[in-house]
């Protein structure tokens, strides 16, 4: 697939190999000629040129996947226990509860996703939490023959998890007692209204990795993050979260969700403030789950919203700082976005390796999600239909499987896509009640907007490819720090 940055550069994605390189018609021409024999270049182009070019494109040759080698689906049991055993269960994340203290209008769980659960005051037994990490630290046990060097972690979600802190604190003292050989890492994804002093030594002590969210200054946090009565919590938030951080704990990072009616420059303004937490992650509000949430927008605010996102782009091509060391919003939504096509396509050379031939899924059991109720799902993104065991039983990898190979079997049109090698797509984007949606249905724009984003990440590449380097390079060394499942 051919694409040009802003200032007219031409390039190619070679989608077999998932890399891209500078184009021009004389590698255009060479590139569809398999025998590359100088005669046929004859006046077209210099010698030296011939020979640079044709080197390099025999290079790609060498490393193309042979077609005979593909791996061949479906999978079974036995293999996806080994996968698992060697390169899952890097996580294990327990809903310990339902409850939520907020009603955050764009929340997954609430009336604005049609196929996820809702708000209840359902709390995880503290029986459930044990079996769930006896299972856990067995598989850990069974797989360091596969994997030594795996740290696993625990992380606590809800609803918010803060709302039943004691429990939090029992699951620690369980795992330090229980499995002192076993050294785990915790984190907690928290909406901050609850963070105490008292909490706060807690996860301190126990080096806890923290997630908050927050969505921006206070018209634009107050605007989606509310209490039930429709009160903000912006204040409340800042209070705690100014003190948590006033001891320059590195371990505490920040998340933040946007909308179309956004602005994307009072957010950046916010969020290189030093009294507030690094930003991890920024996203638009999910799209799967039955998503009803975009709605409430018109196609007018839409168009403005792409027009703000083009003018914030053009801002921070202009006026990039090269002695910011926040992790701003622009630096999330524009170098370390584009990183994924600049730094980390995978170069697929052992094609025979991988279980989903297509889209960015990982092997299921790489994280482990315990519902309140003890059953194990892929992940806590998914929603509840594709449960992979539970607490009783363990892992089912009959079962993986089935929904691997179902996976699979919904790529359809994932063979002749002209971007594969570049999607991020998972389970959660196809993902109904129970069943999958295939990819001839829902993707039928990707190549348009991978071709765009490819556009957008070679621009950058091109005005600041040292910056670039930098800020990626020191994100995903912060990252790596405050991420159990690396950035995953």
């Amino acid at each position: 697939m051919e694409f040009e940055s802003k200032s007219g550069n031409k390039y190619y994605f070679d989608n077999e190999i998932g890399i891209a390189y500078p184009s021009n018609p004389l590698i255009e021409k060479m590139r569809g000629n398999i025998t590359l024999r100088k005669e046929d270049f004859a006046g077209s182009c210099t010698e030296e040129d011939f020979l640079f070019y044709s080197n390099f494109l025999g290079k790609l040759n060498k490393i193309r996947p042979k077609r005979g080698l593909q791996r061949q689906v479906p999978i079974d049991a036995e293999e996806i226990k080994r996968l698992i055993l060697r390169d899952g269960l890097y996580q294990m994340i327990l809903g310990i509860t339902e409850e939520c203290n907020l009603r955050c209008r764009y929340c997954v769980f609430s009336d604005a996703y049609t196929l996820s659960r809702k708000p209840s005051k359902q709390i995880m037994d503290f029986t459930i939490a044990k079996k769930a990490l006896d299972c856990y630290a067995s598989l850990i046990e069974e797989g360091r023959n596969f994997n030594p060097v795996r740290r696993p972690a625990i992380g606590f979600y809800g609803g918010e998890p803060l709302l039943h802190f004691d429990l939090i604190k029992n699951c620690v003292h369980y795992l330090k007692t229980t499995y002192p050989h076993i050294d785990f890492l915790y984190s907690l994804t928290t909406n901050g209204t609850l963070l105490t002093q008292e909490k706060e030594d807690f996860l301190k002590k126990h080096g806890f990795l923290i997630t908050i969210s927050i969505d921006g200054p206070q018209d634009e946090h107050d605007r989606k993050r509310v209490y039930p009565n429709g009160g903000g919590t912006f204040d409340d938030v800042m209070k705690n979260v100014r003190r948590y951080i006033s001891s320059g704990d590195e371990k505490c990072s920040s998340i933040c969700v946007f909308d179309w009616k956004s602005n994307l420059f009072s957010l950046d303004a916010f969020f290189s403030r030093t009294d507030v937490p690094k930003l991890s992650l920024i996203s638009l509000p999910s799209l799967q789950d039955g998503c009803v949430y975009y709605d409430q927008f018109s196609n007018e605010d839409f168009q403005k919203y792409l027009e703000s996102e083009e003018n914030a782009f053009q801002y921070y091509l202009q006026h990039i700082n090269r002695d910011n060391d926040r992790h701003s919003v622009f630096e999330q939504l524009y170098p370390i976005f584009a990183s994924r096509f600049l730094y980390t396509i995978p170069v697929l050379v052992m094609p025979e390796q991988r279980t989903i031939p297509y889209s960015g899924a990982c092997i299921l059991g790489r994280k482990i999600y315990v519902d309140v109720h003890g059953d194990f799902h892929p992940c806590e993104r998914i929603n509840q239909f594709f449960p992979i065991g539970n607490t009783h039983t363990g892992l089912d990898f009959t079962r993986i499987a089935s929904i691997m190979n179902d996976y699979n079997e919904h790529l359809d049109s994932c063979k002749t896509c002209g971007i594969s090698a570049a999607c991020g797509y998972c389970y959660n984007h196809f993902a109904q009640k129970g069943n999958f949606d295939s990819s001839s249905k829902l993707c039928k724009n990707e190549e348009k907007i991978k071709k765009f984003e490819l556009s957008r990440a070679f621009t950058l590449g091109e005005n600041y490819p040292q910056m670039l380097d930098i800020l990626v390079k020191d994100y995903y060394s912060w990252l790596s720090k405050v991420s159990p499942t690396l950035g995953d």
